[in-house]
C-alpha cells in the first residue's frame, strides 16, 4: 500500500501545484480593468481609434495597469466631470504609451509620446508622471500618436458622456 500511496500523494500535489499556478495566473489576468463603455476617436488624419471608457473613480485609477501588450488601433479614454489639471503616475502600467490630453472642446491641449512603462520593481520615484490641463486623457500604445499624426491644437471627435460628480 505504501508504493500506491506515495504516487498518489505525488499525483494529488502536481494537481493542486497545477491548480494553484492555473489560478494565479488567471488572477493576474483578471486584474487588468476591463470596460463596458466603448466609443470610437476620429482623427483629423481619418484614422480610427477604438476606445475603452474609463469614467468612474475606480475605472480611473486602474485604467491599463497590468496589461503585457494592446492592439495597434486600441486605447483608453479617460472621461472627467470637468476640465482641470490632471498628473498620471504610471504606476504597474507595463507597456510604453502616448498620453493624450483633451480638453473639454476635445482639442488636444498636451501630448507625450512614449510615456516609460514601469514594473513591479521601479521604484515609486522612477514611476512616470506626465499631466496637463484637460477633461479627457486618452492613453495610446507607443508611436500611435505619430502613426495617427496626433498634434496639440487639433481637434478629435467621439461621443461620451460626462459623469455626474
Amino acid at each position: 500500500m505504501k508504493t500506491i500511496a506515495r504516487p498518489q500523494k505525488a499525483v494529488l500535489s502536481l494537481v493542486l501545484i497545477s491548480v494553484f499556478c492555473v489560478g494565479t495566473s488567471a488572477w493576474a489576468k483578471d486584474k487588468a480593468f476591463h470596460a463596458t463603455r466603448h466609443a470610437v476617436i476620429r482623427c483629423a488624419s481619418g484614422a480610427k481609434i477604438k476606445v475603452d471608457i474609463a469614467d468612474t473613480p475606480k475605472e480611473r485609477e486602474e485604467g491599463l495597469m497590468f496589461r503585457k501588450k494592446l492592439p495597434k488601433d486600441y486605447g483608453m479614454l479617460f472621461v472627467f466631470p470637468r476640465e482641470d489639471y490632471f498628473e498620471f503616475w504610471m504606476k504597474n502600467t507595463w507597456v510604453n504609451l502616448d498620453m493624450v490630453y483633451i480638453g473639454w472642446d476635445k482639442k488636444i491641449t498636451a501630448l507625450y509620446p512614449n510615456v516609460a512603462a514601469s514594473t513591479p520593481k521601479t521604484k515609486d520615484e522612477d514611476v512616470a508622471r506626465v499631466g496637463g490641463r484637460a477633461q479627457y486623457v486618452l492613453e495610446l500604445p507607443a508611436g500611435a500618436a505619430k502613426r495617427d499624426h496626433l498634434a496639440v491644437g487639433q481637434d478629435l471627435r467621439f461621443k461620451t458622456k460626462i459623469p455626474r460628480t
